[in-house]
């Protein structure tokens, strides 16, 4: 296994550890980049709690190490986008159910149908239809709409509680109307056994 994957797949088990380490390889990977902004901001992008590494390693590496290389330099300047605007436009703690201030161990209201495991999220694109009172960064609809900069897996908006396991949306409040519209019986459809009960 070359190197690029090599270190990514032992990221994503040292973030699920919040082990000590993880701070480490996360630089051993920023230093692979020829150009060191991109090697800082990669570096940076790892080291967030929330940046959704594990679904990285599940649809880039296949890719070839280069392309792979190129998809996290995208993918991290994209998530740093986005939780900037979250911010800028709106306040984290109304938009989504995860304070993005905190970190990867806080509680998640897991009293609910959904069991956050990002398998509804993981699509090509999707209409980026904002509820009547939002308005969305210009970007947003392009990226909701799988017509971002990347080859879209999963959407970026979603990211990651890697200890816990878990995947969330970091807009959940003020999601496109065709997410909200998806409930427990769709879920249940859709991807039997994700749901609870």
């Amino acid at each position: 296994m070359i190197r690029f994957e090599f270190l990514i797949h032992r990221a994503v088990g040292l973030k699920r550890d919040l082990h000590p380490d993880s701070r480490l390889i996360a630089r051993r990977i920023g230093d692979l980049y020829d150009e060191p902004g991109v090697g800082q901001m990669v570096c940076e992008a790892l080291q967030d709690d929330f940046f959704p590494l594990s679904l990285f390693a599940r649809y880039h590496l296949d890719k070839g190490t280069e392309r792979a290389g190129q998809d996290l330099a995208i993918m991290s300047r994209m998530f740093f986008r986005i939780r900037r605007d979250i911010d800028r436009f709106f306040d984290n703690r109304t938009v989504t159910c995860v304070n993005l201030d905190g970190d990867a161990l806080q509680h998640v209201p897991l009293d609910q149908w959904c069991s956050f495991c990002g398998e509804c999220c993981q699509l090509s694109g999707t209409i980026p239809d904002p509820p009547d009172s939002i308005r969305y960064p210009g970007y947003w609809y392009s990226y909701i709409a799988g017509d971002g900069p990347l080859v879209q897996r999963f959407c970026p908006f979603l990211f990651e509680l890697p200890p816990q396991d878990l995947f969330f949306c970091a807009i959940h409040n003020i999601k496109p109307l065709t997410c909200l519209a998806y409930e427990k019986q769709d879920c249940l459809k859709r991807h039997p056994g994700r749901a609870r009960a």
